[in-house]
């Protein structure tokens, strides 16, 4: 199984995707990425998306899977700056609009 990294970056858990998101494999590998740190009490993750290059409804569903439980939990989920086609597939589902950009500060930019 793909195992994606996890980590702390000014508070809030951080998990690096790489490869594409675009199978049952990649999803359990972001699932259990995002379990270890929601399970530490992280209830503010990043998701770095940089180095995907192909997401499709698989992979935007545990995405969104991810988002349901921290919003339950009053949490957020955050992306980094978005590009190529995972950028255009976030835009044209509206989901720029959902999760806000984190840069790194302190604080997040509307998308």
């Amino acid at each position: 199984m793909e195992e994606y990294k996890t980590s702390v970056e000014n508070g809030k858990g951080v998990i690096v995707v790489e490869g594409d998101l675009d199978n049952e494999q990649a999803g359990e590998a972001l699932r259990s990425a995002f379990n270890t740190l929601f399970n530490r009490g992280q209830r503010t993750i990043v998701l770095d998306l940089s180095g995907v290059e192909i997401i499709n409804s698989y992979g935007i569903g545990k995405i969104l899977m991810c988002y349901k439980r921290l919003k339950a939990e009053d949490g957020e989920l955050m992306v980094k700056p978005l590009t190529g086609f995972v950028k255009e597939t976030f835009e044209l589902l509206m989901l720029d609009d959902l999760f806000p950009v984190y840069t790194g500060g302190a604080e997040a930019s509307a998308a």
